[in-house]
């Protein structure tokens, strides 16, 4: 028995010789812009965005895959360039296997990049990157800090990979859990041991997880908060995918009739069907969970369980579940054109007998369109969404670490709960090293927030007078911002960023009547090194 583990072990970790550095791009990496911009426009038609953050090797692949016999412009050529030069390590990996050697040599003929295929497939790829700004507006003073970050990744046989990303940095949000030492701070941002095969990927340690089609944030995961800690395995091929996953969140401190720590976890699984890259459909459920001593509930972690269900028929000493849900879609049937959607269920109440039947819906829901050169303006995206979530959502009234929080910060839509917003972008490649956005958005924002009390004025009511509340709820803060942002690489090795942004708000921080403006600059020099070494 064991001799036939130790196989089994042997062939999951040498037998692929299909894969390489499956390193993930983060979710602040420039490169996701330009990636966004090209799968609209049709040539990345096989990358899938709606499962982030993305593999380099994935990314690799599509690139190596354009069709250099369709109509490309030369603006898009350019930028389509200037990331095969940030993916060079893995587009020349993957030429060391037969079916891609045609397709390499095929683009270096085109782009003219002296790219050479090496003679090894283990590899380590140190590097360090980072960030020193400068950040100034009417209401702080200007502030100049820091962003570094040290990484290792390695590569075993094309199938196994470990990767670090240490991070330190010279400024904290106010919501910040860890230490600081002079004004330094400093954690291990990802940490990871990563198997995959054509039809199986399995993760363990530290990383991000977004899931949806959402550009700048998702309602189920989002980038807001930190990574975590898990475990995450994937089934399947590119048409139908099963994944299911693990965390342990953050500890909290709870403080009710006594004082205890309480241990906090959420599970999850997903089914994901992809239609020719045209149209992508995903359906998702999660159950946050926990309690003092309370370890993973194994009805959770069996990734076939239907969460609700258990969490219903809880058994007497059983943990009761902050449970989700949501089903997005990412569609490509016009030419040149997406539309996005993605709608949360938290909560929704079928019966009427009891005030506590009254408690309004918790739902979110977001749409997005997006559109490549539009009206034949190359190099350009247009981005128009709407996001809404209504009050209450991710919110819990009992247990209290049941709130959808990873230390102390949102884990869906960055703006938590009770708003609304509109946003309008537009993205122009003045040349490929070189991008120029402008922007507006329109936030509506009540009172409260998922870290805040739970508000059940609807307990205050009979079933017969019944309940209802405008949206959003409380005394509404109303934020206009617009502005422009500039990315320019001058260099593989460094770039420079310009963001200037003008705020305009009434109610300020929700008080009646009372307004304010801001203008806010940040400018930044950034710097990125690695090298392969074989």
């Amino acid at each position: 028995m064991i001799q036939r583990f130790r196989n089994i072990l042997f062939l999951l970790i040498f037998s692929s010789l299909a894969l390489f550095g499956q390193e993930t791009l983060p979710p602040y990496h420039w490169a996701n812009d330009v990636i966004d911009y090209l799968k609209v426009a049709g040539h990345l038609p096989g990358v899938d965005v709606n499962q982030r953050p993305l593999e380099r090797d994935a990314i690799a692949r599509e690139l190596l895959k354009i069709g250099w016999q369709q109509q490309l412009s030369a603006k898009d050529r350019s930028i389509i360039r200037l990331l095969y030069r940030e993916f060079s390590p893995e587009i020349a990996q993957l030429a060391r296997l037969g079916d891609w050697r045609e397709l390499f040599n095929t683009a270096m003929g085109i782009l003219k990049l002296p790219l050479e295929i090496p003679d090894r497939s283990t590899a380590i790829k140190p590097g360090f990157f980072g960030e020193l700004y400068l950040q100034d507006s009417r209401d702080t003073k200007t502030q100049t800090e820091y962003d570094a970050h040290a990484t290792v990744m390695g590569n075993l046989n094309q199938s196994f990979t470990f990767y670090s990303n240490l991070r330190v940095f010279s400024d904290a949000p106010s919501t910040y859990i860890g230490k600081e030492y002079r004004n330094l701070y400093g954690y291990m941002e990802q940490g990871y041991l990563q198997y995959r095969q054509d039809w199986l990927s399995i993760k363990v340690g530290r990383d991000w997880l977004q899931s949806g089609p959402g550009r700048d944030a998702q309602l189920l995961f989002s980038a807001n908060s930190r990574p975590f800690d898990m475990y995450y395995l994937k089934f399947g091929k590119s048409v139908l995918q099963f994944s299911f996953w693990g965390m342990q969140l953050d500890r909290q401190r709870i403080i009710d009739d006594r004082s205890y720590i309480a241990n906090r976890y959420l599970n999850g699984h997903s089914l994901r069907l992809n239609l020719r890259n045209r149209i992508y459909i995903g359906i998702s459920e999660v159950a946050l969970y926990g309690g003092e001593n309370r370890s993973w509930e194994m009805g959770f972690v069996n990734p076939l369980s239907f969460y609700y269900l258990y969490n219903l028929n809880q058994e007497v000493g059983g943990t009761n579940a902050n449970v989700l849900y949501t089903i997005d879609w990412d569609l490509y049937v016009f030419p040149q054109m997406n539309i996005y959607g993605e709608f949360l269920i938290d909560d929704y109440q079928v019966d009427n007998a009891v005030p506590g039947d009254l408690e309004p819906a918790e739902l979110g829901l977001l749409l997005g369109f997006q559109w490549a050169n539009p009206a034949g303006f190359s190099g350009s995206k247009l981005h128009l969404a709407y996001t809404q979530v209504r009050n209450r959502t991710y919110n819990v009234a009992a247990p209290p670490f049941g709130k959808y929080l990873h230390r102390n910060e949102e884990i869906g839509h960055y703006l938590g709960n009770n708003f609304w917003q509109l946003a309008l972008e537009l993205d122009y490649w003045l040349k490929p090293e070189l991008q120029l956005t402008g922007f507006t958005r329109f936030t509506k924002q009540g009172e409260g927030s998922v870290a805040g009390v739970f508000n059940e004025d609807f307990l205050n009511f009979t079933p017969e007078e019944g309940y209802d509340e405008p949206f959003p709820f409380g005394i509404v803060e109303r934020d206009w911002q617009s502005g422009v942002r500039v990315f320019y690489k001058p260099h593989h090795l460094a770039y420079l960023r310009f963001d200037l942004t003008y705020s305009d708000i009434s109610n300020f921080q929700h008080f009646e009547g009372q307004a304010t403006s801001d203008m806010q600059l940040r400018v930044a020099a950034g710097w990125e090194w690695e090298k392969l070494w074989r």
